[in-house]
């Protein structure tokens, strides 16, 4: 769930903005231009949120007469309890202007309200070889604990979170991920007394108002934009229009919300302005009846930290930052090929060079890039993994290769 932000999600800010676009936006459209490379660095090309690319026939039936679903609050263990006690309701929340949201006219994608005041709530900045991206995130406790989408910093070689109502910036570290939920857990490095985020674990209802909260196409300051609750328990295939594989999300909250791409990660609120989940998708197209958005269920959100915060690996989170063999490579007909080899790094030490066309991974046969970099994206720093590659006079050639962090340029 990366790639390059679609031209149908190119909308204006609200007038007046009250923070300037920033001025890498413009760069961030253009790379579609570059769809197709992927870096395997343990960095990110990761620029918007997945579209909805399908749902599934028996997640429709099942839903269509939901009336709600069990409260997942009582459920919570360990860490996650303790977050869901500390952080129920703990100040008044999102300032969400709901008056203004409710008047506005037209069949378009709705562009949004400024939001003045977010506290816990951080936009997500990311590089990858000089490339931009962006999403959005909330603080989990004051010492820097938060939580994003993983395809926001999937693949990051360099992640800067800056705090919407401070406009101070931060650096943070990957603690750990959950790519089948779409949830990683991030270290604010460095910072003061954090304000965290206010949530209601309380299971929402079928047709409650709600506002997805977010960094509206890297805009630079946030926006929200209001729906209703239209499913619980959603299924979806998401992915995004430059991504050659898509990923199956289960459990999630559907809202008429008019999420875009930069919403990634961010709040999806009740009428109160309290946190009930984590945007990770949005259906695709061009009026507000088309579009709707998808999130994670806060409590699930809390459970990976939970996990990843405990230390230990399960089949589907992972800790740590992703591994990294420090290539770029773009899909061809033949699949996967290296463009470029980072100085010094996994692949140069095991033998790489531009041209070689990838063949397998732990002896899985990989023909895309999404695919190679799933496969290496999945396993941590310090793991051995055999490649298997055609280099530039058609011999095929195996070598194991120690994965690295992320080359930061």
């Amino acid at each position: 769930m990366h790639g390059s932000i679609p031209s149908e999600f190119g909308f204006g800010p609200p007038e007046p903005p009250r923070r300037p676009r920033r001025g890498w936006v413009y760069v961030l459209v253009m790379l579609a231009g570059v769809a197709g490379a992927v870096g395997l660095f343990a960095g990110a090309l990761n620029l918007l949120m997945g579209h909805v690319a399908n749902l599934t026939p028996q997640a429709e039936q099942r839903h269509e007469a939901a009336t709600g679903v069990p409260d997942e609050a009582a459920t919570l263990s360990g860490t996650a309890r303790g977050l869901a006690e500390e952080l129920d309701h703990v100040h008044e929340g999102i300032d969400v202007d709901w008056d203004a949201s409710a008047v506005r006219t037209g069949t378009g994608i709705d562009e949004g309200q400024v939001v003045d005041s977010a506290p816990g709530i951080f936009m997500v900045d990311t590089m990858m070889m000089g490339f931009y991206g962006t999403g959005t995130g909330m603080v989990l406790t004051a010492d820097g604990i938060a939580v994003t989408n993983y395809h926001v910093v999937e693949n990051s070689t360099d992640v800067v979170v800056r705090m919407a109502d401070t406009d101070i910036e931060y650096n943070a570290t990957v603690l750990g991920r959950d790519s089948e939920h779409d949830v990683a857990v991030l270290q604010i490095e460095d910072a003061p007394e954090l304000p965290v985020t206010s949530l209601n674990l309380s299971t929402p209802q079928i047709g409650d108002i709600n506002a997805a909260v977010g960094n509206g196409g890297g805009q630079g300051y946030l926006t929200s934009v209001v729906g209703e609750v239209t499913a619980l328990d959603k299924t979806i295939l998401a992915g995004t229009d430059a991504a050659e594989t898509t990923s199956r999300l289960t459990g999630l909250i559907e809202t008429t919300a008019d999420v875009v791409p930069g919403y990634s990660g961010g709040p999806l609120v009740d009428r109160d302005g309290q946190v009930i989940g984590v945007s990770t998708a949005a259906s695709p197209g061009e009026t507000t009846e088309e579009v709707n958005g998808y999130a994670i269920p806060i409590a699930v959100a809390l459970e990976i930290v939970n996990q990843v915060l405990s230390g230990e690996e399960t089949e589907t989170v992972s800790i740590g930052v992703d591994g990294a063999l420090g290539i770029t490579i773009l899909t061809t007909d033949d699949g996967p090929v290296i463009q470029d080899v980072a100085p010094d790094s996994a692949a140069e030490e095991l033998g790489l060079r531009a041209g070689d066309l990838i063949i397998s991974v732990e002896g899985e046969a990989v023909t895309t890039s999404s695919e190679l970099a799933r496969a290496i994206n999945d396993r941590n720093v310090g793991d051995l993994v055999e490649v298997v590659w055609r280099d530039a006079s058609g011999a095929t050639q195996t070598g194991t290769a120690t994965l690295q962090e992320a080359v930061v340029n």
